[in-house]
């Protein structure tokens, strides 16, 4: 049996505001631009979400779901130094390897919440970042051992987050650079070894000192 019209009509919505909202941001997407490119009456979106404003929250939900399946519950056995392995490769893989289609529009998304936030950049955060977040200080703990003050942890995590952000953030400025710094390309294999056993350095050098 096939949807019903009311059903088809809000998937396309959702999946041209996916779009409208990567191209524009929130606030210069408009409601026209997203009936436009659904093929559907500008009516639709106060039927199917209540406002634009919904139904930007629809897409978040739908691009940023609820970040805990992205951690096996069988890694926390495993030593802290496969973990964080497994953890940057996992975050690299879905950054930088997965770039069509809709993981393309939720970094997209993500990088224009991150220079102009919206409200609705704290479900990002708690669907997304902080699991992640918990999970990489766990790991941390686990490396630099008990007593770690928080402060270290902290500087330790966000050191972490850079190199995996890096050419996310940056690469327009990496790319007009000389001489010219390459893009990861396929390669995410020789980034991932390498941002592990640079961070694993850092990690050991300070618990040395501590």
């Amino acid at each position: 049996m096939n949807d019903s019209p009311d059903v088809n009509t809000k998937t396309a919505l959702l999946l041209a505001a996916m779009e409208v909202f990567a191209d524009k941001g929130f606030d210069s997407a408009t409601v026209r631009d997203i009936c436009g490119l659904a093929k559907a009456n500008v009516a639709a979106v106060n039927y199917h979400y209540g406002s634009k404003d919904g139904l930007y929250a629809a897409v978040l939900e739908e691009i940023f779901p609820k970040g805990e399946e992205w951690i096996s519950s069988d890694d926390r056995d495993l030593p802290p130094e496969e973990r964080l392995h497994k953890f940057v490769k996992g975050l690299a893989e879905e950054i930088y390897t997965q770039s069509t289609g809709q993981i393309a529009q939720k970094w997209a998304i993500f990088l224009r919440e991150m220079a102009k936030p919206s409200h609705n950049l704290d479900l990002i955060a708690r669907h997304q970042v902080q699991p992640r977040a918990n999970e990489l200080r766990d790991i941390l703990s686990k490396l630099l051992g008990p007593g770690t003050p928080e402060q270290t942890l902290a500087y330790c995590s966000s050191n972490i987050w850079a190199l995996m952000l890096d050419h996310l953030l940056t690469q327009p400025i990496l790319d007009r650079l000389t001489p010219n710094r390459p893009g990861l390309g396929l390669d995410v294999e020789a980034f991932v070894d390498h941002v592990v056993r640079f961070a694993l350095g850092g990690v050991n050098a300070v618990k040395h000192r501590a």
